[in-house]
């Protein structure tokens, strides 16, 4: 492979003169010269270290996305949108699975740390995320999931105890007396939030309530749900914290021979694309993925040291479909 040094000696120059060419300075460089150090570059077919030439910068032009499922539909889709907008502005996504392990969440924040990304956004199903190696490292972070004050990081979301109770008004709205909240299986910041929104929607009204948690997973809800609804309080219609929850719930019904809507009215949260595809099409609150997205890398592209931390809420969108429809 040719190298700066045999590019300058084609050219004539030294290989400072080089440098300075293909890092646009930090010195002057002649008309002359560039020409000349442009055709050397390309009679000998040249390509400049892009990782050598981003370190020397002191930025890899690389940021990090750790996310707690990458198979989840919601979360390919958001880690598919941070792509499209991090390529927009020339910097290169890595991808991070976390499994919802807190230890494996921490390795992948201290790896990125090595791999030495400019920036790390966050989607974490953990109550309380350690960030410390990051602050420590002064990596700066933004997280796409609600966080405590503690935390001390910017975050982008919506806001799920609205969304719940959206959800809930809409479900109560459509005439159903006997309501089920599927929360998420951990104490989080975010199932706070829904529990808050489902509760304020269903205060002073005379519907019956009942409450489950599970794996933010098909089979996961799937499974919870079907015990759920051969008990004694299975309800008539339930609102599932995510989609991957509800279509579990969607296809508990079907095991047990329950129409939906007619026996079990479904809603869900997200507005994956592939909520517009299941049987029946599930009613969802849809996040604004690529708003979210394209935020998030703005932040971190364009921040400067003395930023303030940014905490945004972003409106969603209630989708009524076939699930929920009375």
């Amino acid at each position: 492979m040719p190298t700066a040094r045999d590019v300058a000696r084609l050219a004539g120059t030294s290989n400072a003169v080089v440098s300075y060419v293909f890092n646009n300075g930090p010195r002057a460089v002649s008309a002359d010269a560039r020409e000349r150090v442009l055709r050397a570059a390309r009679e000998l077919d040249y390509k400049p270290n892009a990782l050598a030439r981003a370190l020397s910068a002191g930025k890899t032009r690389s940021i990090g996305l750790i996310v707690p499922d990458i198979a989840n539909p919601f979360f390919a889709e958001l880690a598919r949108a941070v792509e499209v907008a991090a390529a927009g502005r020339d910097h290169l996504l890595l991808i991070g699975d976390s499994a919802t392990v807190e230890d494996q969440e921490h390795r992948l924040i201290e790896t990125f740390i090595e791999r030495q990304v400019d920036s790390l956004i966050l989607i974490s199903l953990l109550d309380e995320p350690d960030l410390k190696p990051a602050h420590a490292a002064r990596l700066p972070v933004v997280a796409l999931h609600p966080l405590s004050e503690a935390q001390h990081a910017s975050s982008l979301t919506i806001d799920y105890e609205q969304a719940a109770y959206v959800a809930t008004r809409h479900l109560l709205e459509q005439g159903y007396d006997s309501i089920g909240l599927l929360n998420g299986p951990v104490d989080s910041v975010g199932t706070r939030q829904h529990a808050a929104g489902f509760a304020r929607a269903v205060s002073g009204t005379a519907v019956r309530v009942t409450e489950r948690a599970s794996a933010i997973s098909r089979a996961g809800a799937s499974e919870v749900t079907a015990e759920w609804l051969r008990s004694a309080d299975a309800p008539r219609a339930i609102y599932a914290t995510t989609d991957e929850q509800a279509h579990g719930v969607l296809f508990a019904a079907y095991s047990l021979g329950l129409g939906v809507p007619g026996e079990l009215a479904v809603i869900g949260v997200d507005g994956t694309e592939a909520s517009a595809y299941s049987v029946p099409p599930l009613s969802s609150i849809r996040q604004p993925t690529q708003a979210i997205a394209r935020r998030a890398v703005e932040i971190l592209v364009d921040r400067s040291a003395d930023d303030p931390i940014v905490n945004e809420i972003f409106d969603f969108e209630l989708i009524v479909r076939k699930s929920s429809k009375a």
